[in-house]
């Protein structure tokens, strides 16, 4: 008998598994047919530029990107140090085997399959219904608000963080209220978070913390086992991320850097998430039509049911918070709270929305099929499949309007001028993606440069920050445009001097750079906009600026890896000394 539902199971998870990679394929399908990529007026050329920078430096034999050499117009500035790039290198590898267009596509293929899978994972565990989870899986993975991420704006840090949520909330959950013995979904949850984007870990560390202190107020017994699962959560999440943190400590608090500012911009109303929900597009305005249906009536479902009943309040208050219905503008100012601006977006918050209204939706839908049988089990399966890709496609129209009304005038051209955004509607293929890099970064480009370089970012007003973009060096205060050979985490620059100088390079400063000058390692200052300055002899000097992480980095990362090692491993030995057991 045992065998028998060994078998079962085994059977119906590929099942699953087929299903979710069909669902991904037709995800997929709509927008990677066209084989073209448009909407680089946000995020968009920020990641691209991340990906090539490691597709570069994988060309060359180096496995770890730090510093930008040949992207973001070869400043060596520390993205790669500051925002995380773990996911980023599948993208990097597919570019080995497929043109730059597809590899994104297959890419973006992928992480819905894995969105699919963690999603249906965190709700089966939560709920032990694979229905209900499949259900939940769906909804929460062509939520409008991932589309938005993925496709229209190319947001693709929150977008790869938004597939890891539901696996650290069930863990949490597993923590604080459930079997105590899971904590490693927490632990791992957490540090996938964290190779994701910084901001979702800070969002999701906010709701953790609330949540918990939620329990001590209505249950002041917390088991010593719960605070022993919660200190090995964080013990080992502290384990898989301590090699991602470490360049905080040597190189960002010694520096005077700049980050994206604090605040709360983009704040939409209650009537603009209303009438971006009913227009079911790509948006990071609404829920979509049918959330926004299950926010408004959902309560009827869960009412006489107490946990379920949480998740629908939790979902209403997080649509409440991605709005101005909260008070953000007075929050912003209170000295104390002001704090709570690293969001930047409260629009974020959407993520939660949804992953809360599509568990009650999932809830909901299972209990309809169970009232159904045989062959009208399938059929009602078969239209709620249907609705779901009828509804994702709708919500591409935006994104598809973009790909299909291609012209000579919206297919991108090499810029003229280097501050320069791409159009809003240019549009790139294999043939003009490199034309892409030409132009400025809207948002990110001098993100972690120092702040006497940085000045929020506005790079049309400052010429400290304009200087290094345009490649120019100062030879004792003297302008000369100097052209960098880009190296994998380093630049080389070759200077011809009359006169022994002091050399002004157009190169970000950071504490682990080393310089070296005609193959000996040089001492250098930095300059009054952030950058490298070397004293030069007369002749022809060869400088070159490498970024060397020191080794503890590369010890934490290892010990990352035998974390993740034995973290994975470990239920696999477990299940098969259990089902040694059983047979005895």
């Amino acid at each position: 008998m045992i065998e028998v539902d060994k078998v079962n199971r085994s059977k119906r998870n590929i099942e699953i598994l087929i299903l979710f990679c069909c669902l991904s394929f037709f995800f997929t399908f709509w927008v990677a047919r066209t084989q073209l990529l448009s909407g680089f007026t946000s995020d968009g050329s920020f990641h691209f530029s991340r990906v090539e920078e490691i597709y570069q430096n994988l060309r060359s034999g180096q496995l770890f990107t730090f510093i930008a050499t040949h992207t973001f117009h070869n400043s060596g500035v520390g993205s790669f140090l500051f925002y995380p790039t773990v996911f980023l290198y599948p993208w990097a590898l597919l570019r080995f085997v497929f043109d730059p267009i597809m590899a994104f596509y297959i890419w973006y293929g992928l992480f819905m399959f894995l969105t699919l899978s963690c999603a249906y994972y965190a709700m089966y565990g939560f709920s032990r219904d694979r229905l209900r989870a499949v259900m939940f899986a769906l909804f929460y993975t062509i939520s409008v608000y991932h589309v938005y991420l993925g496709l229209r704006n190319y947001v693709l840090g929150e977008f790869i963080a938004y597939t890891f949520v539901p696996l650290a909330l069930y863990g949490f959950y597993e923590v604080i209220w459930g079997d105590q013995r899971k904590w490693p979904f927490l632990a791992g949850g957490m540090a996938l978070l964290t190779y994701s984007h910084m901001i979702s870990v800070v969002i999701a560390v906010g709701l953790f913390t609330c949540l918990f202190l939620c329990r001590l107020v209505v249950d002041r017994h917390f088991p010593k086992g719960r605070w022993i699962a919660l200190l090995k959560s964080v013990t080992v999440t502290f384990l898989l991320t301590a090699w991602f943190i470490y360049p905080f400590g040597t190189d960002f608090i010694k520096m005077r850097l700049g980050t994206p500012s604090f605040g709360f911009a983009f704040l939409y109303s209650m009537q603009d998430l209303w009438q971006a929900s009913l227009e079911n597009y790509a948006t990071n305005r609404g829920l979509g039509i049918v959330l926004l249906a299950v926010a408004l009536g959902g309560w009827y479902f869960v009412r006489r049911d107490k946990r379920e009943l949480s998740l629908y309040i939790l979902g209403l208050i997080f649509i409440v918070l991605s709005t101005n219905l909260f008070p953000y503008t007075e929050i912003a100012r209170i000295k104390l709270l002001r704090i709570l601006g690293v969001i930047q977006f409260p629009y974020r918050f959407t993520t939660y929305s949804s992953l809360f209204m599509a568990a009650i939706l999932s809830l909901i839908l299972a209990r309809i099929f169970r009232h159904f049988q045989g062959k009208a089990k399938v059929l009602v399966g078969l239209f709620v499949l249907s609705i779901a890709m009828c509804l994702y496609v709708q919500t591409l129209t935006p994104v598809l309007e973009r790909l299909y009304n291609v012209s000579a005038t919206t297919r991108l051209k090499k810029a003229t001028d280097k501050f320069a955004i791409p159009s809003e509607g240019a549009v790139i293929d294999k043939g003009n993606y490199y034309d892409l890099y030409t132009y400025r970064i809207p948002y990110g480009e001098t993100d972690y440069y120092p702040k006497v370089a940085f000045d929020g970012n506005m790079i049309e007003t400052n010429p400290k920050t304009q200087s290094i973009l345009l490649h120019q060096a100062y030879i004792d205060h003297k302008t000369v445009v100097v052209s960098p050979r880009s190296q994998a985490n380093a630049l080389e620059y070759q200077i011809k001097l009359k006169n022994a100088a002091t050399v002004d390079l157009p190169v970000v400063a950071y504490s682990s750079e080393k310089v070296s000058v005609n193959g000996q390692t040089s001492a250098y200052t930095i300059s009054e906009r952030g950058t490298i300055q070397v004293n030069l002899e007369r002749g022809v000097n060869k400088i070159t600026v490498r970024f060397e992480m020191k080794k503890t980095y590369y010890v934490l990362f290892g010990l990352a890896v035998l974390t993740w090692f034995v973290l994975l491993v470990t239920p696999f030995i477990k299940l098969k000394k259990v089902s040694r057991d059983s047979n005895l």
